[in-house]
């Protein structure tokens, strides 16, 4: 099981798809990658949009244009992708404040959460049409 941000995810289910599968079929990869691809940017516009909602005119009006996303590409063959507020960017800093757990003066936004959850059901559905066909 993963951490991340607070949010636990239960991988074991897919390592063991992925060892029981051995070696992938080629045509996997770049389908595989484009499920990937589509559910970061999803994340991505989801969580700049609940972002935009919450912080509104607020001292962290830019943070929500901060969330970017980038693809990672492993020799190994291993597909991934990073999704949060990029540290270059106008306020990006803030995301470490905007999606921790809060205190009594200031309440967690959450918006990765929504976002993640708001996307799960779509990346399960993309990775199986990714693998369709390789049993």
């Amino acid at each position: 099981m993963a951490k991340s941000d607070g949010i636990d995810f239960d991988f074991s289910g897919v390592n063991a798809l992925v060892a029981t599968l051995g070696a992938v079929p080629a045509h996997v990869i770049p389908r595989a990658r484009q499920a990937v691809e589509i559910t970061a940017r999803n994340i991505k516009t989801d969580w700049r949009d609940e972002a935009q909602q919450a912080n509104a005119g607020g001292h962290a009006r830019r943070y929500p244009s901060s969330v970017d996303y980038d693809m990672e590409l492993d020799k190994d063959g291993s597909i991934g992708a990073e999704i949060g507020p990029n540290l270059a960017k106008s306020q990006g800093q803030l995301g470490f404040l905007e999606e921790s757990p809060g205190d009594v003066a200031s309440a967690p936004q959450g918006n990765a959460r929504k976002a993640l959850r708001k996307n799960l059901a779509d990346f399960e559905a993309g990775a199986l049409k990714a693998t369709e066909g390789m049993l």
